[in-house]
């Protein structure tokens, strides 16, 4: 019984520590860095847009954050609206 008890602490605490690794906040800056102050982070570039993006991806944030100067900028068009049409924002 002794036996038991002991392994199944064992297994409680390794699983209790995974559990702690995993609930710590993983820092993957593949897009760029992304400041929480500029707002909601905007995600991957849009599929349609992919390829240009491909080869510049750690720069995907920083293009953002330089389009949301613009009135009305939606990341998942990487657009934003001018009269009744949408513009695609190139810095």
């Amino acid at each position: 019984m002794r036996n038991l008890i002991i392994a199944g602490l064992a297994a409680a605490s390794v699983i209790g520590g995974a559990g702690a690794a995993l609930g710590q906040p993983v820092v993957v800056e593949r897009w760029g860095h992304w400041d929480p102050a500029w707002g909601a982070d905007p995600g991957p570039p849009p599929h349609a847009l992919w390829r240009r993006w491909h080869h510049r991806e750690n720069h995907w944030y920083e293009h953002v954050h330089n389009c949301m100067v613009r009135e009305h900028y939606d990341p998942h068009r990487d657009a934003y609206m001018v009269g009744h049409r949408w513009v695609v924002c190139r810095d």
